[in-house]
């Protein structure tokens, strides 16, 4: 994202519009980008501008706190898949109790193991398979696996999802517009749960 500045307005200021073009964030990656000290980001957190809400990120204090956003902000290579994925589709009946994201290969830090955070691990051929844009409830943009990929994992041995979880994704899907069974069908054969597909897609079809 560029970000016009003037030079001659006091940085606090700066920073205080970049918040407002942002969606209400700011990262201290952002505040070295534009040259300013980290400084001014407590500053303005002490003045009860700004709220920090996690190591290196500020929202407004007057908004609503992301913590999807957050995550991702924090680890930007964890994708959020599985029942969190579905969520972010709508096509899970409930908020999940904790969030998934899938990293590739064996990554991991000892924040993200000791986070609460479900940890999948994908090959580095599948990882980056099928990663969409979705916004968040609070509205920021997050990177997540698409439905159709989904639909295939949440199908795999080593997903464990209850049946009713699955039956609600796959039923929600059929009735969507923008569905894409071609695409879904092949995918099925990539995570090799085909079999496993096509008696749900036969009953809702």
């Amino acid at each position: 994202m560029f970000i016009s500045v003037n030079v001659k307005k006091n940085p606090k200021e700066i920073l205080e519009n970049l918040v407002s073009q942002n969606n209400g964030r700011i990262t201290s990656k952002e505040a070295d980008s534009l040259g300013i000290h980290r400084m001014y980001l407590k500053k303005l957190a002490a003045e009860g501008k700004l709220v920090q809400v996690e190591r290196g990120i500020y929202q407004d204090a007057t908004g609503i706190e992301d913590e999807l956003f957050n995550i991702q902000t924090l680890y930007p290579n964890a994708i959020f898949s599985f029942e969190t994925a579905l969520f972010l589709h709508s096509m899970l009946e409930r908020t999940p109790f904790n969030w998934t994201v899938t990293v590739r290969g064996t990554y991991h830090t000892k924040k993200l193991d000791n986070s609460g955070i479900c940890i999948k691990h994908s090959c580095k051929r599948l990882y980056p398979l099928e990663i969409v844009e979705v916004k968040s409830p609070a509205g920021n943009t997050l990177k997540v696996y698409s439905k159709e990929r989904t639909l295939c994992e949440i199908l795999t041995k080593k997903a464990a999802v209850d049946i009713q979880v699955i039956t609600f994704a796959v039923k929600t899907y059929a009735n969507q517009k923008n569905r894409n069974i071609p695409k879904l069908m092949e995918l099925s054969k990539v995570f090799h749960v085909e079999k496993k597909l096509r008696p749900y897609l036969e009953v809702l079809l």
